[in-house]
């Protein structure tokens, strides 16, 4: 196997994993429950733990892949996430697999930020959005395939093997990483430490705020912009030792695709959980009926996305982002009409296809322009950033959902079309931010940004 596609090999495996647990519990929470027992609130911290972990240190590990080489990051990242992942299918109870789910997700935030970079040091220009297509295929299928693959598994297995899945692959992928990912020396510049300290707690509040949504969420939120607000302040000040490269947000180009990148986040993860319940609570179906009608937009993804790819190599990333941006709203209005309309859940299929499509779209040229426009010994910074733009953003996209579907509990049809309007909203503004993108290939941009900053 050519080195670098068999290093892109297995940066993918761990990439699918970690993305493939932000949604894989959702179908499998009822069996959790009668095994585990636990209340509502204790399932919902199943998924909101991993979340809460994985979205607040992504700044920090995005800058120790820059210091101590982005290859020993997600390696070290990768076994961590094999190990937790065997502890969730060990867990005796609720309390401990909330535990367990959140050292997965402090071990998928070392993962997440460096495969971006990595992208970077093993392909040429010309190639990048191949990789990236593949990458976004990846990527966008995980997503999607968590609720399809997780019903699988319950249903045949045991919800356990939701997590015990994940310690082969990964396992695998670090044997073939080790050989394969090229590696180096990492950076010279120092640690933020007093940055650190502010980014983390200052996301740890507003993304607990997000998902708890009770009575002390505002004081918390109010803490949390404080905190915000003067970590901002102090990366202006440092220079290149700066945890977060805020100044890559002055290029029109890594603000645009930072914010269309939040926005499909927060739709795909937000629109889960509504689906899910409409398919199996509301109609009845069981967990694989589940899987099937959803399985399209996985199967769409995957089969588009290295085609993508290679458009986004020929005419840039704009038109194809434009595209799939579009392609997202008019799916999950699609979706929230069967909803709405109590129409049989088959006619999701149609909707859960364009949902693929979108996704195969959106990932390559976003990810592609982001990345177009930095140095490569700030790339480790700058993914961090990018990856916590897009987790918060799913996040908040999660954490609206869940406040909507509780607070209107008592009326389901205005909760599932208030969350299917909102989430349309939200992925049309990313298609109005998709339009704003940078016209001409990756390597243009690569080559107006290097004269830039000359």
């Amino acid at each position: 196997m050519n080195s670098k596609w068999g290093g892109l090999t297995a940066l993918l495996a761990g990439f699918f994993v970690l993305l493939l647990d932000t949604t894989i519990v959702a179908v499998a929470s009822p069996s959790i429950q009668a095994d585990l027992g636990g209340d509502v609130a204790g399932l919902f911290w199943v998924t909101a733990g991993y979340l809460l972990a994985f979205s607040v240190p992504l700044l920090v590990a995005g800058r120790l892949g820059d210091l101590f080489d982005p290859k020993r990051v997600y390696l070290v990242g990768m076994g961590g996430f094999a190990v937790a992942s065997g502890l969730c299918g060990l867990a005796p109870s609720i309390g401990w697999l909330i535990a367990f789910r959140v050292l997965q997700g402090l071990a998928a935030a070392a993962m997440a930020p460096q495969p971006l970079t990595l992208i970077r040091r093993l392909f040429a220009e010309d190639e990048r959005g191949r990789a990236f297509g593949i990458w976004g295929s990846v990527a966008a299928a995980a997503t999607l395939l968590g609720p399809i693959l997780g019903g699988l598994l319950t249903a045949s297995l045991d919800w356990r093997w939701i997590f015990w899945v994940n310690v082969p692959l990964c396992g695998i992928a670090v044997v073939v990483g080790i050989r394969l990912i090229p590696g180096s020396r990492g950076g010279t510049t120092g640690f933020d430490l007093l940055g650190a300290a502010l980014s983390t707690a200052g996301l740890s509040l507003l993304v607990w705020a997000l998902l708890s949504w009770g009575t002390l969420s505002v004081p918390a939120t109010v803490i949390a912009v404080i905190l915000l607000v003067c970590f901002y302040r102090r990366e202006r000040r440092e220079g290149a030792q700066a945890l977060a490269p805020l100044h890559l947000y002055r290029s029109s180009g890594y603000l645009t695709a930072s914010l269309a990148m939040a926005s499909l986040g927060a739709a795909v993860l937000a629109m889960a959980l509504p689906t899910m319940l409409y398919i199996q609570d509301v109609r009845g179906f069981g967990p694989i009926e589940a899987a099937v009608v959803m399985s399209p937009d996985a199967l769409v993804a995957i089969l588009m996305s290295p085609s993508a790819g290679r458009w986004v190599d020929r005419v840039g990333g704009r038109l194809p982002a434009i595209l799939g941006m579009s392609l997202l709203t008019a799916s999950l209005l699609l979706i929230g009409l069967v909803v709405m309309l109590n129409l049989s859940p088959w006619w999701i299929l149609p909707g859960a296809a364009m949902l693929g499509a979108a996704n195969a779209l959106a990932w390559s040229p976003l990810s592609a322009i982001a990345m177009a426009s930095v140095d490569s010994d700030a790339a480790g910074g700058a993914s961090g950033l990018f990856n916590t733009v897009r987790q918060v953003g799913a996040v908040a996209g999660v954490a609206v959902t869940g406040a909507v579907l509780a607070g209107l509990d008592g009326s389901p049809k205005l909760a599932f079309g208030v969350v299917f309007l909102f989430i349309g909203l939200v992925a049309a503004g990313g298609a109005v931010a998709a339009a704003r993108l940078p016209m001409g290939s990756v390597a243009d941009q690569n080559r107006t940004s290097e004269g830039e900053r000359v």
